[in-house]
């Protein structure tokens, strides 16, 4: 992939503790993972997405029966969120 943006989103994830395995982004806590497969991805759709996802993980890790994976997708989605964030605002 040739995107800048992309290459920029991987090195930040990368610095907040996700993995870079066989072309695979693994998050930190091992909820998640992604791969991009398009020369021009639209980061700001993902962003909005991945941001109606934090806040429906915010919703169910603030209960108080909350599990330890539904607060560790939700850190995970925190994480992407706001490398998302950093390569929009450039």
């Amino acid at each position: 992939m040739q995107d800048s943006r992309w290459l920029t989103l991987k090195d930040i994830l990368v610095e907040d503790g996700w993995v870079w395995r066989d072309d695979t982004l693994v998050s930190p806590n091992e909820t998640m993972w992604f791969t991009t497969s398009s020369d021009e991805p639209d980061h700001a759709q993902f962003r909005n997405a991945m941001s109606e996802a934090v806040a429906a993980a915010a919703s169910d890790a603030s209960q108080p029966d909350a599990s330890v994976d539904q607060k560790a997708l939700h850190r995970d989605l925190v994480s992407l969120v706001a490398a998302l964030d950093a390569i929009l605002e450039n």
